[in-house]
């Protein structure tokens, strides 16, 4: 049928007829249209993608030749789909061939008996998955009930069975399988005579480190400088002060009280509501008080009197000019108010809405920032509303999902007398302590609160103690005070090694104990911290970017109390590292909440994975640190004082090479740790995601440091201080250019990359400077050496 006119033909068979261009085809199977044609056209086949992904149809170009003739084909196949064969023939030959997954059939078989998906308390996301199988072997009979999960396979004859994935309705499950019993066994075996040789070598004489030490040792004893610091005991000085300011709106002491109460979460952690608060405060101003009220007397006056909060300028905007334009606010926090028009209309409403219909790739600063924004006023709006406390347990539901005092007036009464009548109770009793100043009556009613979530809360309901733990926890803020004591410290041992350098006549000796022992006890307020946090979350603390940075603080620190007792430097890079770390740990974009983890990350090998790998970062930091500091004392270098710093530069480069050599040990040791951990629970060691290739970079980078006195052109103090300074850079890419900007099973923010700070270009130039002044003056003094 021509389409332009109407006119319809028909094709005759064993004839033939000239090509219609922009007429419809039609027979019983299909039909088809020619818009065009194109006389010296060719079809030829592209990637749609570079990377292969578990969608993607894969294609073969096969060339076959036969007779003098070659003939080119492709066949298609996607991963986990049987190939289906594609006949060819060529004069004399037939060949038959396909690209895809082959079908296998194994001696045994498997029934599932049940698939279970956990979920965490009153949320959709999974806690956990099993598949309840029963394997039968008729070959022997064998009849076998075994349950398969994350970290936990079925081994059977060398085929080992993996909990992959489950259908949507949850009635069927995915397994994947392997077969490679020799194979797993020789690489362990392969792993651990590895790690036992990495111990040997620290402990036999003859071995490098060893050697180190004992020139430490000679180093030491033939010199009396040491280190020195300052007593500082003010840096505790208002460690628990409690605040003062204008009246509050609640009792602050009713207001703690409150804290202690639990709360649900939107991912189903139960906690104090003193750390939602504080989440919320965070989240809202970046700051966890405001104008001297706590973040439960904020909390409590929002749900209170709403119309006393709706023009306090809690929300902290971004850095964007156009959001304070469409809201008319010239300044760097707005009132819940400034987002609406007078008739209630909402300002953001058009922009917001076409930022969240970008696909997260197209998005810009702008759509990100107003999305962020967004997110704050719908929190002050739940706040306003009480939909943000889910307080109360239901009796008999069995999801264990908490309820709100929201969720009882949008959807009736409830049919539980104290879940409808207990928040519109205390809201009233605080409204009348407010005017009298007794605070009996919501005390009493918070006690009943209580018992009721322990009575019908109780399956889910967390020990006592570690709700003190946590409140304890939030009340000491323990790793935002320690940034202050690290940095008191690194100032104090800064000065002291100069005084070292250019005094070296003050005694110094006496006060060397002091201070180790101050940076003794903040290293156990650390442990302290993380044992606490530990505790609380029920898990390892180094999960995420915040408790992975706090937990390279403290590793940073253990190295530097193992091999910097008596060096002033190392210990000064020592504390001005682990203040670092705890300074960026603390910023906007690296949330300290506490979290659950995702089914797979449930296994002891995450604990001794993790730890290792980011626990070497401290470690391999520490000697980048160590090389700046070496590197400006070269710079200072002169005539008069040049024996006593390379005397001391040196003591740091034995301290920095001991240190990276913990360092390559631990990121090596964790590396094929983590391919254990890989194998556990789905069957491979090593799939060169990008933090596994940089992880392996790593290696080969400060390998090769640390055996660069074999090579002539690249031994001395001065090479190896500036290849292990950036050798660092290494170090920078495996965690912070995988995690934030990267994508892969490893990154904590891939779509959504952090900026990189101007300040991160101006310290690459300065360290580019220190290095050159650096050669320059040792250039000079090798002369008159």
């Amino acid at each position: 049928m021509q389409m332009a006119s109407g006119i319809r033909d028909t094709v005759m068979p064993d004839m033939d007829h000239p090509l219609a261009l922009r007429s419809l085809y039609q027979n019983n199977a299909a039909s088809f249209v020619f818009a065009d044609f194109m006389e010296k056209g060719r079809v030829e086949m592209e990637s749609a993608d570079r990377k292969m992904t578990s969608t993607s149809v894969g294609g073969v170009e096969l060339a076959i030749s036969s007779g003098g003739r070659t003939v080119k084909h492709y066949i298609y196949g996607a991963p986990g789909v049987e190939g289906r064969p594609r006949t060819f023939e060529l004069p004399g030959v037939r060949v038959q061939a396909s690209y895809g997954a082959k079908k296998r059939f194994l001696p045994f078989s498997l029934y599932l008996r049940d698939f279970i998906l956990e979920r965490y308390p009153g949320t959709q996301n999974p806690s956990s998955y099993a598949s309840e199988v029963t394997l039968k072997d008729p070959r022997t009979g064998l009849e076998r009930e075994q349950r398969i999960y994350m970290n936990h396979i079925l081994d059977y004859e060398g085929y080992r069975f993996f909990q992959s994935s489950y259908d949507q309705d949850e009635g069927g499950t995915y397994l994947s399988v392997n077969h490679d019993a020799p194979g797993t066994w020789l690489s362990y075996i392969g792993y651990f005579l590895l790690t036992l040789g990495m111990i040997i070598t620290l402990f036999t004489p003859s071995s490098r480190f060893r050697q180190l030490a004992v020139l430490l040792k000679r180093i030491r004893s033939g010199s009396k400088a040491g280190v020195a610091t300052l007593v500082l005991a003010c840096a505790f000085n208002g460690f628990l002060a409690a605040q003062q300011g204008e009246p509050v709106p609640v009792s602050r002491r009713h207001a703690d009280n409150f804290g202690k109460n639990v709360v649900q979460d939107f991912n189903g952690r139960l906690k104090p509501i003193n750390t939602l608060s504080r989440e919320v405060m965070r989240k809202l101003s970046r700051k966890e008080t405001y104008e001297n009220l706590s973040a439960e007397q904020v909390i409590l006056g929002m749900a209170l009197q709403p119309s006393e909060w709706y023009h306090a300028p809690l929300i902290r905007l971004g850095k964007h000019p156009e959001i304070r334009k469409m809201l008319g606010v010239d300044a760097p926090n707005a009132s819940y108010a400034d987002f609406f028009h007078t008739d209630g209309a909402y300002k953001l409403s058009d922009a917001v809405r076409t930022a969240y219909n970008k696909e997260s790739r197209d998005r810009g600063v702008l759509d990100k920032e107003l999305i962020k924004v967004d997110e704050k006023v719908n929190i002050c709006s739940m706040v306003f509303s009480g939909n943000l406390f889910r307080i109360f347990p239901v009796p008999g539901d069995t999801t264990n999902h908490w309820r709100s005092p929201a969720d009882a007036t949008r959807h009736g009464a409830s049919g539980v007398p104290f879940i409808d009548q207990f928040y519109p109770a205390y809201l009233d009793a605080l409204r009348t302590s407010r005017k009298n100043d007794q605070w009996e009556k919501p005390d009493r009613l918070l006690q009943d609160l209580g018992n009721y979530q322990r009575e019908y809360g109780s399956s889910i309901y967390p020990a006592t103690s570690r709700i003190s733990a946590e409140l304890l926890l939030n009340r000491l803020d323990i790793f935002n005070r320690l940034r202050t004591i690290y940095g008191l410290l690194t100032l104090a041992f800064l000065i002291l090694l100069f005084l070292s350098v250019f005094q070296p006549d003050k005694p110094l000796e006496k006060i060397i104990k002091i201070t180790w022992g101050i940076l003794l006890l903040a290293f156990t307020l650390h442990t302290f911290g993380l044992a606490i946090r530990w505790y609380v979350s029920q898990r390892a603390p180094w999960s995420n970017g915040y408790e992975s940075m706090i937990y390279i603080g403290w590793t940073t620190v253990l190295a530097g109390l193992l091999f910097s007792r008596r060096a002033a430097g190392a210990l000064t890079a020592t504390s001005a590292l682990a203040a670092t770390i705890m300074m960026v740990a603390g910023l906007s974009w690296l949330d300290p909440e506490i979290t659950p983890l995702v089914p797979v990350l449930k296994s002891y090998w995450l604990t001794i994975h993790v730890s290792l790998e980011a626990g070497s970062y401290g470690f391999l930091m520490l000697g980048a640190i160590i090389g700046v500091i070496n590197l400006v004392l070269m710079a200072l270098a002169g005539p008069s004082n040049r024996q006593r710093i390379y005397r001391m530069v040196k003591e740091m480069s034995y301290i920095s090479e001991m240190t990276l050599i913990g360092g390559l040990f631990m990121i090596s040791t964790g590396t094929y740790l983590g391919g254990i951990w890989a194998n556990e629970p789905w069957g491979r060691y090593w799939g060169w995601d990008a933090k596994e290739t940089w992880a392996l970079v790593t290696i080969l980078v400060y390998s090769f440091i640390l055996h660069m006195r074999f090579i002539p052109r690249f031994r001395g103090l001065y090479a190896f201080n500036v290849a292990s300074l950036f050798g660092w850079a290494s170090v920078v890419m495996t965690y912070f250019g995988v995690n934030y900007y990267l994508s892969g099973l490893h990154s904590y923010a891939a779509g959504d990359p952090v900026p990189i700070p101007d300040f991160a270009y101006y310290t690459v130039f300065s360290l580019v400077v220190i290095s050159l002044l650096a050669w320059w003056k040792h250039r000079k003094n090798e002369k008159l050496a």
